[in-house]
């Protein structure tokens, strides 16, 4: 007798798959079929046809209820894409606020968090980073480090450390000092001069292949890619001969890659030390040490040192970090051309949190908005017996859905926008294509995760047959998304007021009076120090040649009448003022680090500066061999000198006046000689030896600026036949002083910009919702006789009431924190209430340009049709 009751797996599965009440049904059905098949076939063709028919009877329709005992862990995922696919692309508005929100959220923290990211790993690049130190020396307790060439000064022989591995001198080249010359024209920037140990101990690239031994020919020179084609263009500059200023010429023998933004050290060319006998010019060492390195141990040797030469005595020697060199302990070199900031890059992190935050609130409102609008679709689901596996299914495909468009839309916004984002904030992108992609998914999954914990937290029951009646789910979820609204306006307000204050205070410090006129001030480099080369004759002949030509070109530029005065001194707020260690003579005053400035008699003419008591430098009656100084009013209060006749001061060092103290024969009108960040400190001003080789500084007449200016150059081609006449404008200079400000508000301002049309976008998404929820009671408003304004104002007034409450959260937060900021500087702008009621109407003004249309349209619908609403 043929079997007609078989065994088969995929039968078995059936069993469990389908519920219970169509089992026995179904079974009997399939089990008949299958054994008039054997009587008319045989076993293997009846199974055969079994197993295809049991596979088409797999549908939703028979699934087993997941209150049964055995639970199944999900049903069909195609069908749950295909119903959510469908279901955002009949919400459009709604899928693309909520994309929006995700993808200018993601977008905005990535970029910020590439800039942080370089600031906190600058010079990390360097595999050595954490090895390498530099031996420093301080005159006293109060003296700031500085960068000491040991090996140079002391003939410190670091190989009998065995605790140091390489060593290497960087000599830097200050762009006053000496240019490159090609072509017959000057370019001017920082420069080398080291060994080939140089690119052992440092990790900077060389565009060469591995055969080249850098620096073994003391004719190479190494130029960055950047500064090769601003001297090339785009010819090959290997090879190619350049003029070192008197250093002679030497032949370009490699290409280095262009250095990373976040290195502390910076430079455009480097040449081999051993390519003079003499540089005259202090260098630094730099130390790699090994795992036995013991900073304290070696600082302690280094006192032995001291011991040991007398005049060393009072100096103390030690080693500083150079992982310390960014944050911690900067050094005042020149090589090092940059240090951080770590409260900027907590507010900038703070920025991130807070569109973070704002976008992420943003989209859980709106998700929510789009589950209250879904009530009856999801009451009609849950009577025909969706079960919450169904639902979780569905949400969780739908935020696949998100994560797939947002990573796709972020990525590709990104690198339309990376390289002038790059170029803003002077930033290098190190991260390839596929790294920057997993960073931006990794960040659309830690978004769309953030927004689904948040929408767990909202009330989740709610009755299905009162959903069938009014369409939506009656409960405290409404209020729930207003408060979201409201915490996002808050914070938008904030960084409204924020950016606000931000570019209140770069306006402020763009226009303070200064103490000094630098309008229609311009400065030119026209003489490089003469160099001793080894050869004394030849030095003196070329010396009393730039003597000559020195003095030749003041007699002409006298001649010129547009000229109001010239100068020679080193300018306030040009990173040129040096500090030394000076007491009032005769006191009990210590010896203070002051900030000294190096001038001579024409600079009061020049930039205007006012003399409150006393005289100036003068040629007829000073020089820089007499004892005397001038001072600002700072000093007179700082060290309490009620006149300065009588005054003296001494000083430590070099310029010591023990025996003989500097004579104060002056004092200036308090003027602003650094960063206006900083309060103005005691300053003294030096009469310099009026070296040739200093910077010239013209006052010229505004009427005719440009006819001076040709007049000068004229007077410079004379001296340089062929040569190109570069000069700076102070005001220009001054303003990039400010650089550093004026992108900090730029930066604000967009993200700034960014919160707003977030918190927006919000807004809208939830007036349509609350206009359509409320369709039936604006149609009855309209036939009992509510005119359109009244409706407007109905609608538009419980919006507004949100954002007044933002703004009253906002206020003393804002407050608070820009009081804060103000107190990093020391000359800042007052902060005034309007500023802030400023801040509070545009964001008040934005929500209601947001409703308003909505409601408009709403207040203008026939009735009829609103009556007829659902």
């Amino acid at each position: 007798m043929k079997d007609t009751n078989p065994t088969s797996r995929l039968l078995k599965f059936f069993r469990w798959f389908c519920d219970p009440e169509y089992v026995d049904d179904i079974e009997g059905d399939l089990f008949e079929r299958y054994a008039a098949r054997s009587e008319r076939r045989n076993e293997r063709y009846a199974k055969r046809k079994l197993n295809m028919d049991i596979l088409l009877l797999f549908r939703p329709g028979i699934v087993r209820s997941l209150n049964s005992s055995q639970k199944m862990p999900f049903s069909s995922l195609g069908m749950h894409y295909k119903y959510s696919s469908r279901l955002l692309r009949k919400n459009t508005l709604i899928t693309l606020a909520s994309l929006t929100s995700l993808v200018l959220g993601v977008l905005s923290s990535f970029m910020i968090f590439l800039w942080v990211e370089s600031e906190l790993t600058t010079d990390q690049f360097h595999s050595n980073y954490d090895k390498i130190y530099m031996p420093v020396i301080q005159q006293s307790a109060n003296d700031n480090l500085r960068p000491f060439d040991l090996a140079e000064f002391l003939n410190v022989d670091y190989s009998q450390f065995p605790e140091i591995e390489k060593t290497t001198t960087i000599i830097s080249i200050r762009p006053e000092r000496t240019a490159i010359e090609y072509d017959n024209v000057d370019y001017r920037t920082v420069g080398i001069v080291t060994d080939s140990v140089f690119f052992e101990i440092f990790d900077f690239k060389l565009q060469v292949g591995d055969e080249y031994k850098p620096l073994q020919n003391p004719t190479d020179i190494i130029l960055t890619a950047s500064f090769a084609t601003k001297i090339f263009n785009d010819v090959d500059p290997i090879g190619k001969p350049v003029k070192v200023g008197q250093y002679g010429l030497y032949q370009v023998a490699a290409i280095m890659e262009d250095i990373p933004s976040n290195s502390t050290i910076n430079f455009d060319y480097v040449i081999p030390r051993h390519s003079q006998e003499l540089w005259a010019i202090g260098g630094i060492n730099m130390l790699l040490t090994n795992n036995t390195f013991d900073k304290a141990d070696f600082n302690d040797k280094l006192k032995e040192i001291k011991e040991g030469n007398r005049q060393l005595r009072r100096y103390n020697f030690s080693v500083a970090a150079f992982s310390d060199n960014y944050f911690e302990q900067p050094l005042n070199y020149i090589l090092f051309s940059k240090t951080g900031d770590l409260f900027y890059i907590q507010v900038m992190l703070l920025v991130a949190g807070i569109i973070l935050i704002i976008s992420c609130l943003n989209f859980t409102n709106m998700q929510m908005t789009f589950l209250l609008s879904q009530g009856k679709s999801n009451a009609i689901k849950q009577i025909h017996g969706a079960r919450k596996v169904d639902n979780y299914l569905e949400v969780a495909t739908s935020r696949f859905i998100y994560f797939l468009a947002s990573t796709l839309i972020t990525f590709g916004l990104f690198e339309l926008v990376a390289k002038k984002y790059s170029s803003f904030l002077n930033l290098t992108l190190h991260f390839r294509w596929y790294e920057e992609l997993g960073i931006i998914a990794l960040g659309c999954i830690i978004f769309i995760l953030i927004a689904s914990i948040l929408s767990l937290l909202r009330p989740r029951s709610f009755q299905s047959n009162k959903s069938l009646i009014d369409g939506t789910i009656q409960s405290k979820k409404v209020y729930s998304g207003k408060i979201l609204t409201t915490i996002q306006y808050t914070l938008s307000i904030i960084l409204i007021m924020a950016t606000g204050v931000v570019f209140k205070q770069f306006k402020f410090m763009q226009n303070k009076e200064l103490g000094f006129d630098s309008s229609n001030v311009i400065s030119a480099k026209v003489f490089d120090l003469v160099v001793f080369q080894g050869d004394h004759e030849d030095f003196s002949k070329r010396l009393q040649s730039q003597e000559q030509k020195y003095e030749s070109f003041k007699d002409q530029l006298s001649a010129i009448p547009g000229i109001e005065s010239f100068t020679q001194s080193r300018l306030p707020m040009n990173k040129e003022i040096n500090d030394y260690l000076w007491k009032l003579a005769n006191s009990e005053f210590e010896f203070e680090q002051i900030s000294m400035l190096h001038v001579d008699a024409g600079l009061v003419n020049t930039l205007g500066i006012e003399l409150v008591e006393g005289r100036f430098f003068t040629d007829s009656l000073d020089n820089y061999m007499t004892k005397r100084v001038v001072v600002n009013e700072a000093a007179m209060k700082y060290w309490g000198i009620e006149s300065v006749n009588g005054a003296r001061l001494n000083g430590s060092g070099p310029l010591s006046g023990q025996n003989e103290p500097w004579e104060i024969i002056g004092v200036v009108k308090d003027f602003h000689y650094e960063h206006l960040s900083r309060k103005i400190e005691p300053l003294v001003l030096w009469l310099d030896g009026g070296e040739s080789s200093a910077e010239f500084t013209f006052k010229i007449n505004e009427l005719n600026f440009e006819k001076t200016t040709q007049e000068i150059t004229s007077v410079f081609q004379d001296l340089y036949p062929g040569k190109f006449f570069s000069y700076t404008i102070l005001d220009d200079t001054i303003n990039n002083h400010y650089n550093y400000e004026k992108k900090q508000s730029q930066i604000f301002l967009l993200f700034t910009v960014v919160a707003i049309i977030l918190s927006s976008i919000g807004l809208f998404t939830f007036a349509i919702y609350d206009t359509q929820k409320r369709t039936k009671e604006i149609g009855i408003r309209k036939v009992t006789g509510a005119s359109t304004f009244q409706i407007m104002r109905l609608l538009s007034g419980n919006f507004i009431k949100w954002v007044s409450l933002a703004f009253l959260i906002a206020l003393p937060i804002s407050w608070y924190a820009m009081v804060e900021w103000l107190s990093n500087f020391a000359n800042r702008t007052p902060l005034t209430w309007w500023l802030f009621v400023g801040a509070g109407s545009v964001a008040m003004m934005l929500a209601v340009l947001t409703v308003i249309g909505q409601s408009y349209n709403a207040a203008n619908r026939n009735p009829v049709h609103a009556l007829r609403h659902e």
